[in-house]
């Protein structure tokens, strides 16, 4: 059988699935140079990937600073260690790696890819996208070990080094992906608002985090103080990194699960109570307002959760049938549905943990390493970017998505986690702590193992693979044609 091979046009290349032009010089005539100008014609913004360092440093501080720090604090007090100061400031500085590192840098990568997209709009690059991964990585390492060795004469200058970075760093990355919005020229979509609040509490939270660093670098402490820091914990989690998934999913998760159009009318509804929320129970963490008033705010955000749930049908049978491309991973509607379960699930406890500040003859036996956040930040936050980064990466880069049976594995260890966090966080038990922390092995366990496949799928050999899989696939699809053809003539 004669194979032929596919033509491309002469200055075209393949990038992605998609086939762009590729800026080559301008050629004058015979003996003529080019100028500066032709010879080093600009990119389009379109055909960048920014996403790839973000999320490779994502991984990386996930499994330094982020998942396995988590683990080894868990697993100090299982073994008998004491926990003291030491044990707090290493906790304090993992949340902040968790909240700009891992969460934070995923997300921030993939908004760089598909916000210009949503908005058909232009993309100031390089060096927005370039500065701003600069300033967050060193900012995560000079918080980490400006607050876990006091024994440093200049652990305050590094602290404030770290708010400077921080406030830097998401400030382009607000500015850049704020001018996208407002610039874009397609139609406004109702997931714009939650991107522009995602933005808003991103701001809030960076001056919650200088805040906490200038305090401490001040008065030459270790431990940050719990109400800044509480309330910069929220505006980061929720305020932040919760309203940007959820933007993202009201664009993308109906067609990818072949959903019905969302209910928009509730979808607003969801949006005002979320965020009237995270602003009423931030305000009440930061200045120590009655409990009855974070009551309140916790009630709003699962009342918003709940109302956003609904709007998006998101638990409603397919609407349309699905359609892959080759070799996709199919289940990440698992992932998907099940993190949309567990934000019901975090609302839940956040409420019932303010009811118990309110009424504590009615409080949980325990509140043991802050279930209820874990349960957001485990449960949906994680969850989801790997749903999410399992269905999208393979499409931009135009590669294959390897061991479709380990994410499988994921997704069971991932969720062993959080139910182990639940368990053994709010139930009064002396096995407790060795419960906890297998519940942070499983953990990292599930972010080592995802960040194997993810590596693997930016590789050159993935996106080979399957450019190979697709000229197989169109060899046996033409001659299928063509048998058929010949049947019916016949």
């Amino acid at each position: 059988m004669r194979q032929k091979r596919a033509l491309t046009a002469p200055g075209t290349s393949h990038s992605g699935g998609r086939t762009r032009v590729s800026q080559l010089p301008v050629q004058g005539p015979p003996g003529d140079r080019p100028s500066p100008r032709d010879r080093y014609r600009p990119t389009p913004w379109s055909s960048q990937r920014f996403y790839r360092p973000y999320i490779k440093s994502a991984l990386a501080v996930a499994m330094t600073l982020g998942f396995t720090t988590g683990a080894v604090m868990l697993f100090l007090p299982a073994l008998g260690r004491s926990i003291g100061s030491t044990w707090v400031a290493h906790l304090q500085a993992h949340g902040f790696a968790q909240i700009f590192g891992w969460a934070g840098l995923f997300l921030m990568g993939m908004a760089f890819h598909v916000v210009p997209r949503f908005r058909n709009g232009p993309l100031t690059f390089p060096w927005p996208q370039r500065i701003a991964l600069t300033l967050l990585l060193l900012s995560i390492a000079l918080r980490f070990f400006g607050q876990t060795l006091p024994s440093l004469n200049f652990n305050g200058v590094l602290l404030a080094a770290s708010g400077v970075c921080v406030a830097a760093g998401a400030g382009i990355f607000a500015v850049t992906i704020g001018l996208v919005l407002r610039r874009g020229t397609a139609a406004h979509s109702p997931s714009e608002t939650w991107l522009w609040m995602s933005l808003f509490w991103l701001i809030v939270a960076v001056g919650l985090d200088v805040l906490v660093v200038v305090q401490m670098a001040m008065d030459g402490r270790e431990i940050a103080s719990a109400r800044p820091d509480s309330a910069f914990v929220h505006a980061g989690v929720v305020g932040f990194i919760v309203n940007f998934v959820i933007g993202i999913s009201l664009r993308s998760v109906s067609a990818f699960l072949g959903l019905r159009p969302a209910r928009l009318n509730v979808n607003r509804l969801g949006l005002v109570a979320v965020n009237a929320g995270v602003a009423v129970t931030t305000i009440t963490l930061l200045f120590g307002l009655a409990n009855e008033v974070l009551l309140v705010g916790a009630l709003l955000e699962l009342g918003g959760f709940a109302g956003f749930v609904y709007a998006l049908r998101l638990f409603d049978g397919r609407d349309a049938p699905r359609v892959y491309t080759l070799r996709a991973y199919g289940r990440y509607e698992w992932y998907l549905r099940t993190a949309y379960g567990w934000l019901l699930v975090g609302g839940v406890f956040q409420a019932r943990n303010a009811i118990g500040a309110v009424w504590p003859d009615i409080g949980l036996p325990a509140n043991l390493a802050a279930p209820a956040l874990h349960v957001l930040s485990l449960g949906f936050v994680t969850m989801i970017i790997m749903g999410m980064a399992s269905r999208m990466i393979p499409l931009f880069e135009g590669a294959v998505l390897p061991w479709h049976w380990l994410m499988d594995t994921v997704f069971a260890s991932l969720n062993a986690s959080v139910v182990l966090r639940i368990v053994f966080g709010v139930i009064s038990t002396d096995a407790a702590w060795v419960g906890l922390a297998v519940s942070g092995t499983l953990g990292t366990f599930a972010m080592a193992s995802f960040a194997v496949i993810i590596w693997r799928t930016l590789q050159p050999s993935s996106r080979r693979q399957y450019v190979e899989m697709a000229q197989s696939f169109g060899v046996q699809r033409a001659d299928q044609v063509r048998q058929e053809r010949d049947e019916d003539g016949a």
